[in-house]
């Protein structure tokens, strides 16, 4: 069945939709008016100036942290593709669901300003773009159904079907929309959306041209141009992954490439210059990065433990922000910023427990956006945001233990995951203030790389030591403080700096005490192998005098015992003949052979 859309009238679902009421923002400002005499509306307008400009400051320094949330009821679905009006701040967000939905998001101030539900039968939202004001939609069900969306007044204008399989992925190139169908080999379709629009497509093949892949390229669930938007990038949920080139606008092949064994299943993708980052989606994840002119692997990052499944990329300069799909039972997820010229981990955020499966994200201004699924227990998703310029570290955990000497201290405060507390930028440097055990006061500071100067730190009273930097050890995570008393114990806690800042100070750490000096280790040292070369002594002695076992027995002791008999408890010779019985000829007992001749 094919039903074509004209701008002014098109085709309406026959479904009534539901009515939402919009959600007044959170803090919105009242609509009474009042007035002021001129000086206190003068102060007022001073104060408010002042207001601003602390705000700017604050929002220079904002950083890599959970900035808000917006709860929505989605029902059992979650969030699944977005689109965006970067001028006017809105996007608006797919819900995967039975039947589909859309939310639209009012960016600045976090709050939903409209609903959408489609048709019945139109379920679980697959690929979402945008075109001027208007929206289509690739379903599951039916099968190739395109939906067509005013955005603007939040309607649904009717549907095309543009396949017999679900439009897994999409994306905008000038008036022409792509997509990609879900059979194997999967198909390639590139859409005529402005003469659609304008019902120029009483023919179908007039609107509408596609191609296949070859044989096992199936599922493509990612699809973007290259820098130059002379190609269209397409990436494969296939063991392994799988990228495909194609010319623009013909669709003919140019390249191809199979990711290496385990990198499985290519769930994201983005363009960064003239690469592609692509995330697999194994446990845990892994970053593959391609160079889109050669199409050959040119790096690959791999995730820790509890970062699986990397669903989404968001792209800002150099940084790839990963939003991950976590399991259900885990009950949270977590967003990782990537430095992709070097292929590093930079830094981290997680999100509040139930805010799960981050397959949606965008970007915007400072922030980026995702869209979660929720839990089991849940009938809401929520859309998070996250800042995504550096800030001050998070404040350090107490430092622990690590070694000692008669006059060092090795000690780390390391996290689970480091990377997760550094503000969004590298730790450069770290101050550590000492004092001993007993003392209520800090005494030292040891500055290390490049820390900055702590503001709170009371300068006339605390000795600063190694002012000349020295490198920290485990990427800003330890340190060695040297020039100790011996036998002595202290406690210790640290402050982090980044390239925006000092964080603030952690709290003390247990006592920590060095060891004896080395001359007492000499001479207890010495001692100890005295006595063990005595004992050695001793001992090889004992064994050189010690007598044989076979020199303990004479031989007159072993005749002996060769012929004793049993009434004497000895044992008999072997050649000595058995004594004759009683009346057979042998001598009576106590006998002799002169008694026999009687």
């Amino acid at each position: 069945h094919l039903s074509i859309w004209r701008k002014s009238g098109l085709r309406q679902g026959r479904g009534k939709r539901r009515r939402w009421e919009d959600r007044e923002a959170p803090g919105a400002l009242s609509k009474q008016h009042f007035t002021l005499p001129y000086g206190r509306e003068v102060l007022k307008m001073r104060m408010g100036l002042a207001f601003l400009i602390l705000a700017a400051l604050v929002a220079c320094a904002s950083g890599l942290y959970r900035d808000g949330f917006e709860r929505v009821d989605t029902g059992p679905g979650g969030f699944f593709g977005a689109v965006l009006d970067a001028d006017a701040g809105t996007a608006w967000f797919g819900v995967d669901d039975s039947p589909a939905r859309i939310i639209k998001v009012d960016l600045t101030t976090m709050s939903v300003v409209g609903k959408l539900e489609l048709e019945k039968d139109e379920q679980r939202l697959w690929s979402f773009v945008k075109h001027g004001k208007y929206g289509y939609v690739g379903v599951e069900s039916p099968g190739g159904r395109l939906v067509g969306v005013d955005l603007d007044a939040m309607t649904r204008l009717g549907y095309a079907t543009a396949s017999q399989f679900p439009l897994l992925a999409g994306t905008v190139i000038g008036d022409h929309a792509f997509f990609s169908a879900g059979s194997n080999p999967a198909t390639v379709m590139r859409i005529d959306v402005l003469k659609m629009q304008a019902g120029g497509c009483g023919d179908w093949k007039q609107c509408r041209y596609e191609v296949s892949l070859k044989e096992g390229e199936e599922a493509v669930r990612s699809m973007f141009t290259d820098v130059e938007e002379k190609h269209l990038i397409l990436a494969m949920y296939t063991s392994p992954g799988k990228v495909v080139k194609l010319s623009l606008p013909d669709l003919t092949r140019v390249g191809a490439l199979t990711l290496e064994p385990g990198e499985d299943k290519v769930l994201c993708g983005a363009r960064y210059y003239h690469y592609g980052i692509f995330g697999t989606a194994t446990s845990p994840g892994r970053l593959v990065k391609v160079d889109l002119r050669t199409m050959k692997r040119v790096g690959s990052l791999d995730f820790v433990s509890g970062e699986d499944r990397p669903a989404t990329i968001v792209m800002r300069g150099v940084y790839a922000f990963i939003g991950f799909g976590s399991a259900w039972a885990e009950g949270a997820s977590s967003v990782v910023k990537v430095d992709v010229s070097r292929m590093v981990r930079v830094s981290g955020v997680v999100t509040r427990e139930g805010q799960t499966w981050l397959y949606t994200g965008i970007g915007w201004q400072q922030w980026a956006f995702y869209g979660t699924r929720g839990t089991e227990n849940t009938e809401h998703a929520t859309i998070v945001r996250v800042n995504m310029n550096p800030t001050f570290p998070g404040i350090p955990v107490p430092p622990s233990f690590n070694a000692s000497s008669s006059d060092t201290i090795t000690l780390n405060w390391l996290r689970e995951y480091p990377e997760y507390h550094n503000g969004g930028a590298p730790i450069i440097g770290a101050r550590v203030l000492m004092r001993p055990a007993g003392h209520h006061d800090w005494t030292a500071e040891h500055v290390y790389a490049y820390a900055a100067p702590d503001p709170a730190a009371p300068k006339d009273r605390i000795s600063r030591v190694h002012e000349d930097p020295s490198e920290l050890m485990m990427h800003g995570y330890a340190a060695t403080v040297d020039g100790l008393d011996a036998e002595k114990a202290y406690k210790f806690a640290v402050i982090l700096t980044n390239e925006v800042g000092p964080s603030h100070r952690s709290r003390s750490s247990l006592a920590m005490a060095t060891t004896v000096p080395l001359s007492y280790e000499g001479v207890v040292l010495a001692v100890c192998a005295v006595l063990a070369a005595g004992l050695a002594f001793v001992w090889a002695s004992s064994w050189i005098n010690a007598p044989r076992i076979d020199a303990l027995y004479s031989d007159s002791d072993r005749e002996e015992e060769q012929t004793g008999s049993l009434l004497s408890g000895r044992k008999a010779r072997p050649d000595a003949s058995p004594a004759p019985p009683s009346g057979a000829g042998g001598l009576p007992f106590g006998g002799d052979e002169e008694g026999q001749g009687r």
